[in-house]
């Protein structure tokens, strides 16, 4: 039985290489482990400046990622950084992030990485947890392993690989993108890839698949599956 809560969240980036580029929100929400559902008040949201217009204003950036925010917001790529240029440093709203994992922890004394909430999103094996990594690295957030001690080591709830899961031997989707999910699923794209947005409709999808699992797990012999004669 898991007690651990689980926290689905999701970074915008100021690039594609989660190993280089630089977060500028991340957004997170809460799943009860028990009852399958987000808690009340759970939802947390934040900005970050981003590492090379930290005392260095006249950045100039040389990618598409800016033409990319301002379709996505509908504004001008100067808004897009003017508005980077106004966030807060990264280790302020860094050590807040920290700070909102505390108080999720399945116990409040005694805290332990064992006792933390559950890493869950989308895409966040390839993208979200290789920049959970580093930023732990950069500001300390490290077990003895040099991984980050912010969540539970062992699981990891990634609802593409959900996704996948289910619709592997198909062709209902064409790809594994978040908003071809939402697309087929019914869940509205107005607003993606605001991180917010983006974190509630995964925990969506995420408590939907964890609830069918439990269902069918109650209508499954697992025990002995493999002896000969239940074969």
């Amino acid at each position: 039985m898991n007690n651990n809560k689980i926290c689905v969240f999701d970074f915008e980036t100021d690039g594609s290489n989660p190993r280089e580029c630089s977060p500028v929100q991340i957004a997170a929400i809460m799943i009860d482990p028990v009852r399958l559902e987000v808690i009340d008040g759970s939802e947390f949201n934040i900005n970050f400046k981003p590492e090379v217009l930290e005392g260095n204003d006249s950045y100039k950036y040389e990618t598409d990622i800016l033409s990319f925010h301002s379709k996505v917001r509908g504004c001008s790529q100067e808004d897009i950084l003017e508005s980077w240029k106004k966030f807060p440093k990264q280790e302020h709203s860094w050590n807040l992030f920290v700070n909102y994992l505390d108080k999720y922890h399945s116990r409040t004394s005694k805290k332990s990485q064992f006792s933390a909430p559950i890493a869950a999103g989308y895409n966040i094996y390839r993208f979200d947890l290789p920049i959970i990594d580093r930023l732990s690295v950069k500001y300390g957030n490290v077990n003895k392993e040099n991984k980050t001690d912010l969540f539970y080591p062992r699981d990891v709830i990634d609802g593409m690989n959900l996704v996948f899961y289910w619709f592997e031997n198909n062709t209902d989707l064409k790809n594994f993108t978040l908003d071809t999910v939402r697309d087929y699923f019914g869940l509205s794209k107005e607003g993606a890839h605001d991180a917010l947005k983006d974190v509630k409709d995964t925990a969506q999808l995420i408590i939907r698949f964890m609830k069918l699992h439990r269902t069918l797990s109650q209508k499954i012999q697992f025990r002995n599956a493999f002896l000969k004669d239940n074969v």
